[in-house]
């Protein structure tokens, strides 16, 4: 028998009457996790500190028009996660335009990506499978898709797994990914994320342009602030009340490791209450966010300022679709596209 508890609730309801609904795993640790339905989201992560201490270390909101308001907390992203340049790309010889939704570019998908939409969902056994069909040409893409984002935690250890799968009836780039904010000092300790050390397995990064997406060119990490390779105190990487693009990070770090096996691309730990946070996923790499943007008040009373939040978002390489030395991220109808991440949480004394 399992023991993974789900409960289900009902979070809120949208313009159309549609019902969003929240579910809460608990395995049998005290380790829980909160979802939504709308944008398939991950609404808070509660974990004991080496105090004992309960501490709910995703940014996220008490309320659905929170979420209306403000983008990407939590949710997956998709059909594909980071920017398109120019907001097009060539598919077979036919040119697809998309929404310009970041200045001359497409960013995670647009104002029809997943993380908008409120997905089907349902429990089965002891995990969470959100759905969510999308039509042919939503957002510019082509071909319908059919998305499953399934969720489930480990009963005797504190890791919540993320499966995201996909098929389609048309060639389709497809690069999905969660867009979680998290902070191990508690995302209400109005604390930055200054404190954490560091990991990524990363030698080399993709260069960016001056408006966020990639020139194509890999450049190696070594003797640069984003060597990130052993454990970094990030205050020695981000100064304090200093602004983007002097400050912080925004970029991709490409995987040691290009197998398709899950394995480890960072790690992070808070030495002030011992929470620590692994990140394995089979995806080529994950683009490292450290919150340079934040700038929320919460109705719980959590501010969330700049620097209060890092995402670590692992999917393909951004603006594969228009780079031809990059792995593709073309789905054909005849394969299953498969995005397995684990997001585990332990103590370090």
């Amino acid at each position: 028998m399992s023991q993974i508890v789900i409960e289900e609730s009902l979070f809120g309801k949208l313009s159309n009457k549609q019902n969003v609904k929240k579910y809460k795993m608990t395995n049998q640790n005290g380790f829980s996790v909160s979802l939504i339905s709308y944008g398939a989201s991950i609404q808070a992560v509660h974990v004991k500190d080496k105090n004992g201490q309960v501490v709910n270390v995703a940014l996220g909101f008490d309320t659905l028009e929170e979420y209306l308001a403000n983008s990407y907390f939590g949710s997956t992203v998709g059909r594909v996660a980071n920017r398109i340049s120019n907001a097009e790309f060539n598919l077979n010889g036919i040119v697809h335009n998309l929404e310009k939704n970041e200045g001359k570019n497409n960013h995670h998908g647009g104002s029809s990506s997943l993380a908008y939409q409120n997905w089907a969902s349902t429990i089965v056994d002891n995990y969470v499978k959100f759905s969510y069909v999308s039509p042919d040409g939503e957002g510019g893409f082509p071909g319908e898709v059919w998305f499953d984002a399934i969720y489930r935690l480990e009963e005797n250890e504190n890791i919540l797994l993320i499966e995201y799968k996909a098929i389609t009836d048309k060639p389709t780039p497809v690069s999905l990914t969660n867009h979680f904010f998290f902070n191990l000092n508690g995302h209400d300790s109005n604390e930055t994320i200054r404190n954490h050390l560091i990991r990524i397995n990363s030698d080399k990064i993709l260069e960016m342009n001056s408006d966020n997406t990639v020139t194509g060119k890999v450049i190696p990490v070594e003797s640069t602030k984003n060597d990130l390779r052993n454990y970094t105190l990030l205050s020695d990487r981000i100064e304090k009340d200093v602004k983007w693009p002097e400050n912080g990070f925004d970029n991709f770090f490409i995987s040691n490791d290009s197998s398709s096996d899950l394995k480890e691309l960072a790690s992070v730990k808070n030495p002030s209450n011992g929470i620590k946070f692994d990140l394995k996923s089979n995806q080529l790499g994950l683009f490292f966010y450290s919150g340079n943007f934040l700038d929320i008040k919460t109705s719980s009373g959590a501010n969330y300022n700049m620097h209060h939040g890092f995402c670590l978002e692992a999917h393909n390489y951004p603006d594969s679709v228009n780079q031809e030395s990059f792995p593709s991220c073309i789905l054909n109808p005849d394969i299953e596209y498969s995005h397995i991440t684990s997001l585990a949480f332990s103590i370090e004394n």
